[in-house]
């Protein structure tokens, strides 16, 4: 309908428009793009896939209605002046909204940055998080969209104008600078250490440069912060082995039956700079408490359920699921028929506290000299012999490694250029010899060894810079550690890329690795 006829049956100047498939086709896409975006972010294993999806099939939807638009505003003639300004307030609209959207990811970045929260290691960039240099790619992405609003402002003043030669020109710049921005972009998000399931960091981050390539950011990598609820279980199972003690309290108590008190604790000790890791596992059991110690000048926390009634229902159902690989397994044995004895109140008779005594007596460094003179008549109960397990998870190994892992930059001091050697070990008492073999098998490199100056411990270690680069480096891409060993983790991948161009063979290579090296383990500070 022309302007001409159409007087002929309306009074008003707007445009009617005739019915569409786009604005639902459009809903539709919104729809999935949002839904997909949630569940990505939240770890679903397709969710990327989905996303993808959405995205052509919005811009798919985008170019049909304004393929639509531009024949209603041009052959048709249906872009009258009122019509025209109802267009010019859309996109002003538009902008608006944009501009709030962009405020909400800026206060959202703020709002992290300035109060960062214990779950992100109340520090910002986050705990784990190696942040990008903002005066490198992301400086050079800024002057590339600046110039191409230069180009495009050119090029619509030279349309004004009349100038046929500016619009070309100022339109081909445009696409150049636009293809370079893109590539640009691509590398960005290719080469950073988070994605966009990281947190909040990783949200701002994409969400604030655009979301365009996160759908292959997703594909190649897999997300590592959220685990799925069977693999947490293995990772608390692994990191347990390392550092949890299954403890029977028992001491001196005139309020009690026969004057003594026996308390079970199951316990995780780690240092205090692992507190997020221990709140994580405290998360996972949803119960337990977390408390602070100092011993001889040095601050641990500990992870403590005490609870019969928790203990029961979901520690030991735990473990009988996930089992412990180390010697360890024995203790929990002998645990879980202590707190079944005292879930059942035999502890409150001479005879059911007698069998708990001789329990505690075949466990850690059974009883106190005391208890052996108030009782001496205990035997204590024959430890259970474990049957050699396999790791059926690798997500127990990682847990272990959280634990018990150690990696570590040795520099051997040289005639001329100091020699740079990466080690990855894992250190255990001589009774558990025979798990370092299942995990050097498993990880199909290293070698065992003893160590001269402590008898009773025996050593994983891997020494040779082909397996550390092609087995163990992948190995801890694919399956994210947790615990701020991650941090020495980084530093170590950071050597092993510098090794790997030869960067450690000129002096001031070595230099920057010595500055890591010096940054790590003990010698990390914390603010």
């Amino acid at each position: 309908m022309t302007n001409i006829t159409r007087s002929n049956f309306q009074a008003h100047p707007f445009h009617l428009v005739s019915p569409s498939p786009w604005p639902l086709f459009t809903s539709i896409s919104l729809l999935t793009l949002t839904t997909s975006g949630v569940l990505t972010m939240h770890g679903f294993s397709n969710g990327g896939y989905i996303l993808l999806l959405g995205f052509l099939s919005l811009l798919a939807s985008m170019a049909f209605w304004f393929r639509d638009v531009a024949a209603e505003g041009t052959y048709l003639g249906d872009h009258t002046v009122a019509v025209q300004r109802g267009l010019n307030l859309g996109v002003a609209l538009f902008i608006a909204s944009e501009a709030l959207f962009f405020l909400s990811v800026f206060w959202a970045f703020f709002h992290s940055a300035l109060s960062p929260t214990v779950e992100l290691g109340a520090q910002w960039p986050p705990l784990g998080i190696v942040a990008i240099n903002p005066f490198e790619l992301p400086l050079l992405n800024t002057i590339i969209l600046l110039s191409s609003g230069i180009t495009v402002t050119y090029a619509h003043h030279s349309l004004i104008q009349g100038n046929r030669p500016g619009v070309l020109y100022g339109l081909i710049f445009t696409i150049v600078l636009a293809v370079v921005f893109t590539i640009c972009q691509g590398i960005e998000y290719t080469v950073s250490s988070f994605t966009l399931s990281d947190g909040s960091f990783g949200s701002c981050f994409y969400f604030g440069t655009g979301l365009t390539l996160a759908p292959i950011k997703f594909g190649k990598k897999k997300n590592n912060t959220l685990l799925n609820k069977d693999d947490l279980s293995y990772w608390v199972s692994g990191i347990a082995d390392a550092e949890c003690s299954f403890i029977l309290k028992v001491a001196k108590d005139i309020s009690r039956n026969f004057s003594i008190r026996v308390v079970p604790e199951f316990t995780i000790e780690l240092h205090e700079k692992d507190l997020l890791t221990l709140k994580r596992i405290q998360s996972f059991f949803r119960l337990g408490t977390i408390k602070t110690r100092i011993r001889d000048g040095k601050s641990t926390v500990i992870y403590s359920v005490q609870s019969i009634k928790n203990l029961t229902d979901t520690i030991i159902p735990h473990f009988n699921q996930y089992i412990l690989l180390t010697q360890k397994r024995a203790d929990f044995e002998l645990f879980a028929k202590a707190v079944n004895l005292m879930y059942n109140k035999e502890h409150l008779h001479l005879e059911g506290l007698k069998q708990i005594l001789s329990i505690r007596a075949s466990m850690n460094k059974g009883l106190t000299e005391t208890l052996k003179t108030i009782f001496p008549d205990i035997i204590p109960v024959v430890r259970p012999i474990m049957d050699l397990q396999v790791i059926k998870n690798p997500l127990w190994l990682v847990g272990f490694v959280d634990g018990e892992g150690c990696f570590y930059i040795k520099i051997k001091k040289n005639k001329k250029i100091p020699q740079v050697l990466l080690t990855f070990s894992i250190s255990q008492h001589s009774r558990d010899a025979n798990l370092l073999n299942i995990i050097k098998n498993y990880l199909e490199c290293g070698v065992i060894e003893s160590v001269s100056t402590r008898p009773n411990s025996v050593n994983f270690v891997v020494y040779k810079f082909n397996d550390i680069l092609y087995k163990i480096i992948p190995f801890f891409e694919k399956n994210h550690l947790f615990s701020v060993k991650l941090l020495d983790y980084k530093d170590f991948c950071r050597t092993a890329v510098l090794m790997e161009n030869k960067i450690h063979l000129t002096e001031g290579g070595v230099n920057k690795i010595l500055k890591i090296k010096n940054g790590m383990n003990r010698q990390r500070k914390f603010e």
